[in-house]
């Protein structure tokens, strides 16, 4: 598990970051986002996403059921904490 982070060189300084990235032997393979309740993806991970080519999952603290979305670096999950690591072995 990595943290994924870029720093803009820009006159203004933007800090993006995705919560997690998970790897096996050093190939990215799911980034994970949380938020408190965005139901759309953020523009990090969708920028993370398109440049790794990976699926990403969010996960949001709010109820309700998955949802599943296509972005630019392949399927986006939008799905309640509680609820996706419950799944997890």
């Amino acid at each position: 598990m990595k943290y994924c982070q870029n720093e803009s060189t820009t006159l203004v300084k933007e800090q993006e970051e995705v919560d997690f990235l998970l790897v096996d032997e050093n190939q990215p393979f799911l980034l994970i986002e949380t938020k408190i309740s965005e139901t759309q993806p953020s523009p990090a991970l969708l920028k993370f996403q398109s440049f790794l080519q990976v699926p990403a999952v969010q996960l949001t603290n709010k109820a309700g059921g998955y949802r599943q979305m296509e972005g630019d670096g392949g399927q986006i999950l939008i799905a309640p904490a509680w609820h996706w690591l419950s799944t997890l072995p």
